[in-house]
């Protein structure tokens, strides 16, 4: 699915996409981050902590091949500092799992039953590494947007000029 070298690429994005947000946000006031805005999960803080909680849940079956039980509308964290500091901890972890991490144990297969599909899954775990990066740029775009309509210029995205990666 995917190769060890772009795990490290999409670790580094991530961790540079999800800094530049934070830095961001972390000038507006309280009431900004929590305003409902009319997001699929109302505000900019919920929707920061829809995309953590998720990649917990993820990151959880990653390492566990278990399903865990969790609420996608579920806020893990209820403070602003809180969700910052966890966010960064996750960034620096996959940073530094994609630096070790070999092809075969990211090929390594799951076999399991899918409750929502009704049928049984074999999908590799590079498949769910990928399903959490793309979650993460797919729920950072509706912030950014709501960053655009405040009249806030959230940066570039453009994976080539992530001061992290060295091509």
């Amino acid at each position: 699915m995917i190769t060890s070298n772009f795990f490290k690429t999409m670790a580094l994005y991530n961790k540079w996409q999800n800094e530049s947000l934070f830095k961001i946000c972390d000038e507006l006031s309280d009431e900004q981050l929590r305003l409902n805005r009319g997001m699929f999960f109302d505000s900019i803080f919920k929707t920061l902590n829809h995309i953590i909680n998720i990649d917990e849940a993820i990151y959880f079956f990653i390492h566990t091949k278990s399903l865990p039980e969790f609420n996608p509308e579920f806020t893990p964290y209820s403070e602003y500092s809180e969700l910052k500091a966890a966010r960064f901890e996750f960034d620096e972890k996959l940073v530094r799992e994609s630096q070790v991490f070999s092809q075969t144990w990211l090929d390594e297969i799951f076999e399991f039953w899918s409750e929502r599909l009704k049928r049984n899954r074999k999908v590799s775990r590079s498949f769910y590494y990928v399903q959490m990066f793309n979650h993460q740029t797919h729920h950072r775009s509706q912030i950014t947007s709501e960053l655009h309509k405040m009249g806030i210029d959230y940066g570039n995205t453009d994976i080539s000029y992530n001061p992290y990666y060295e091509f």
